[in-house]
């Protein structure tokens, strides 16, 4: 069966260009959404015979428009009615560890299995920075009589929060392999629940969680597995994991991840070079 792998991209058209170079294959349709704050001209000149999403938004860092860009990107490749047993969702500046076919193998044997980042809300620093994403209101309109810093310690001081819409928080990396159940399900969910999707809207950072709160409080939640096979460094401990270099590749030959995240063509092409060799070895 067919994978739909799915492209985020905003920047560098050269190297997605030689991203989607190694991510052809018989099975696969490759879709590429690009941030609608860019010129997709660029894109579309420099990457052919692949799915250039219509329904783009301006991605906005931390806001709702980075969850409504998955949605869109999802409901526009569910439209075409080709049949998929997963969509595999990475960003422009991904780059592959292991040939594409390995990958294609793995999830035609397990049609039925997500690979979805998750962590249940707890106590720790991290849960607690995430409560505070959605406990208090974020990115309201100006003139939003809650914006008032009056308004805001009067409800602080009243102990108000916001009641989270799911009996169980969830977060997680919006990267993600999702079945084409499981993503069925969130867009149906999303449809049938607009206050739900509402709560969202004015919410930090919703695409890390929503969806894995909407999945992991559902019947698929069996068929979530937690492991994206991703390689990331958090190292520098700032909001994005820090841009990988040639340094690097040891640590990322060792792991198991499917993609490494995230490369710059401009800061260092050796690492993408020694990807590539890696990956040649590997076929």
């Amino acid at each position: 069966m067919k994978v739909g792998l799915l492209i985020h991209a905003h920047t560098n058209p050269e190297q997605l260009a030689r991203l989607v170079s190694h991510l052809r294959h018989p099975n696969v349709d490759i879709f590429i959404n690009v941030d609608g704050k860019v010129d997709i001209e660029p894109f579309k000149d420099a990457v052919k015979n692949v799915f250039f999403l219509n329904d783009r938004v301006e991605v906005v860092w931390g806001r709702f428009s980075q969850l409504q860009q998955i949605l869109n990107s999802f409901n526009e490749i569910t439209h075409t009615k080709a049949i998929y047993s997963h969509i595999l969702f990475i960003s422009g500046l991904d780059y592959p560890i292991v040939p594409i076919s390995e990958i294609v193998e793995f999830l035609n044997n397990k049609p039925n299995k997500s690979y979805i980042d998750s962590f249940k809300l707890g106590t720790d620093d991290w849960s607690n920075l995430m409560r505070k994403r959605f406990e208090y209101w974020f990115f309201l309109p100006e003139k939003d009589i809650r914006n008032n810093h009056i308004i805001k310690k009067i409800l602080q001081k009243l102990g108000f929060k916001r009641k989270y819409p799911f009996t169980e928080a969830y977060y997680g990396s919006c990267w993600f392999t999702l079945s084409t159940e499981a993503v069925n399900y969130l867009l149906d969910y999303t449809e049938r629940n607009p206050k739900v999707v509402d709560f969202f809207r004015y919410t930090g950072c919703s695409d890390e969680l929503y969806i894995q709160s909407v999945l992991l409080n559902s019947p698929l939640k069996k068929d979530m597995e937690n492991e994206i096979y991703r390689f990331f460094d958090w190292g520098d401990k700032g909001k994005s994991p820090k841009v990988l270099t040639s340094e690097d590749f040891p640590k990322i030959e060792a792991s198991k991840a499917w993609f490494a995240r995230k490369l710059d063509i401009n800061i260092d092409s050796q690492l993408m070079d020694m990807l590539d060799k890696l990956n040649a070895e590997k076929q």
